[in-house]
């Protein structure tokens, strides 16, 4: 699914209209006949709509047009003046005012008349402003959306909900708190800023009818997937494949006391389906995971001829979850990337102890992956967590340009990016926020780029199945925690092979 801003819409209309020479009144009966289908009209009977006079309130025109025609009892109000209705909605007025539909531009004498409708019908059209809006709501405007908030039993929002910032999220002063989005073409970047959730409810995503070609010139390459998209890069397993075939891995972890990161990291590698995995650590570490680990092998910093044969073969690296930000650390860190002739994927105090050394990364030879969390993120570049949460997505991909490196940037809607292509992952949930659960997606995307699968799709596919799993686990558990993840990693795994 695509991640699009109002550039996007702009610049998307103005190609259909002026290089393929669509009307744009029929991409707006299009956007009419597919949010119809969105409305729950066998269950809502009579509908209020407030339509604003661009062309986003055309749109709820139309809708007022089509509902009629079926037979719904409809109530149109207007919110602007008329003389402003732009050339698509002044049609869909005047059809309306053919039709004898009762057609009220709102002001201070029928505010009243918008209360008793609101009060009396089942559901409430929202079409005030689409997402072009970049100015603060207020005077009548700001009235409507007062009153919708106030008196509508259950609110559809049209491509965006009214006084909701299409590109950021932000609330300008006041916005319509929808029960259902209908959003058209694609998802909206605004919707993935957490104060927007109160405003969105659910969201639904509907194509207008805009080639696909169109969509690829203006877009700025951001994605959601979906799991059949995820289900595409899930390896098929051959029956006459072996060990060899599902690659070598090597988990670098732990620390005194920190020993369970290590054993999440290592044993959801061996769950994800590498062929062989090994744990280097410390000699503490080692002593105390050798005796429980089945599958997996250890080896210790010591062995030093074993660790280098080990890094030589790996297929992937996974380096940082419990070994402490400290100078051994670093050391650590800075000498694999060196050695290493396969992806990297770093994380927690293998991204800490590089805060003051940048470099380390810019300068592999190899291509690397970060997971940090905001606080993390915030470490490594300077950015204050205060604009990371607010700007996710361009934090990351500034982050991964300048680190010369792919970022997966953790948090509700993860997002991961290498600077120009950045996907967002939705699955997930707060039932997951505990400890351990990081060193086991650091598993999870080790294992599936050890298995041959391209550095960027391994973080997407293991993001989104680390998430998947979660939620799927919500659904009987009040907390999911890092071992639930690992026994569910093959079930889940063959699910998706087989769609």
């Amino acid at each position: 699914m695509l991640v699009g801003t109002s550039n996007l819409t702009k610049n998307m209309d103005n190609a259909c209209v002026t290089e393929l020479e669509i009307p744009l009144i029929v991409m707006m009966e299009n956007a009419v006949n597919s949010a119809i289908k969105n409305l729950d009209i066998d269950e809502n009977n009579s509908y209020t709509l407030v339509c604003g006079v661009g062309n986003n309130g055309g749109d709820g025109l139309g809708i007022a047009r089509k509902l009629s025609v079926i037979g719904k009892k409809v109530e149109v109000f207007l919110v602007g003046k008329k003389e402003k209705l732009t050339e698509c909605s002044s049609i869909n007025f005047k059809i309306l005012e053919n039709m004898g539909v009762n057609l009220r531009f709102l002001d201070d004498k029928n505010r009243i008349d918008l209360e008793e409708a609101l009060k009396n019908s089942d559901a409430c059209v929202d079409a005030i402003f689409g997402t072009g809006l970049k100015r603060d709501v207020g005077g009548i405007f700001a009235e409507a959306i007062d009153l919708i908030n106030r008196f509508s039993k259950k609110t559809y929002a049209i491509d965006i909900s009214s006084g909701l910032d299409s590109d950021t999220g932000e609330i300008r002063g006041i916005a319509v708190k929808a029960y259902k989005t209908i959003s058209f073409e694609f998802y909206k970047r605004g919707f993935l800023n957490y104060k927007a959730d109160d405003y969105t409810g659910e969201i639904v995503v509907e194509e207008i009818g805009v080639p696909k070609f169109i969509k690829d010139k203006f877009h700025n390459s951001e994605f959601i997937m979906d799991k059949n998209e995820i289900a595409r890069f899930i390896n098929k397993k051959d029956k006459n494949a072996h060990k060899g075939n599902f690659g070598r891995v090597s988990i670098v972890a732990g620390s005194r006391g920190f020993y369970g990161a290590a054993k999440i990291a290592t044993e959801s590698a061996v769950k994800t389906g590498s062929g062989l995995v090994t744990l280097i650590s410390d000699e503490d570490v080692q002593e105390k995971l050798c005796t429980v680990f089945t599958e997996a092998m250890t080896v210790n910093y010591s062995e030093t001829d074993r660790v280098k044969k080990l890094l030589d073969s790996s297929n992937s690296i996974g380096i940082g979850p419990g070994m402490g930000d400290n100078d051994n650390t670093l050391k650590i860190v800075e000498n694999i990337l060196k050695e290493a002739k396969c992806p990297v994927i770093i994380d927690a105090d293998g991204i800490n102890c590089l805060k003051n050394n940048k470099n380390i990364i810019r300068d592999a030879k190899v291509e690397i992956l970060i997971t940090p969390h905001p606080a993390e993120l915030s470490r490594i570049t300077g950015f204050s967590v205060e604009y990371i949460n607010e700007n996710r997505i361009d934090a990351a991909k500034e982050a991964a340009r300048n680190l010369k490196s792919i970022v997966l940037l953790k948090g509700n809607r993860t997002v991961i990016t290498d600077g120009y292509t950045t996907y967002i992952n939705m699955t997930g949930n707060s039932a997951m926020a505990n400890g351990g659960m990081g060193d086991c997606l650091t598993g999870i995307i080790t294992s599936l780029a050890g298995q041959r699968m391209n550095l960027f799709e391994a973080a997407v596919v293991g993001a989104y199945l680390h998430g998947y799993i979660g939620d799927k686990i919500a659904e009987e558990k009040y907390t999911v925690n890092a071992t639930d993840i690992i026994e569910k990693i093959p079930y889940i795994m063959k699910e998706f092979e087989i769609l």
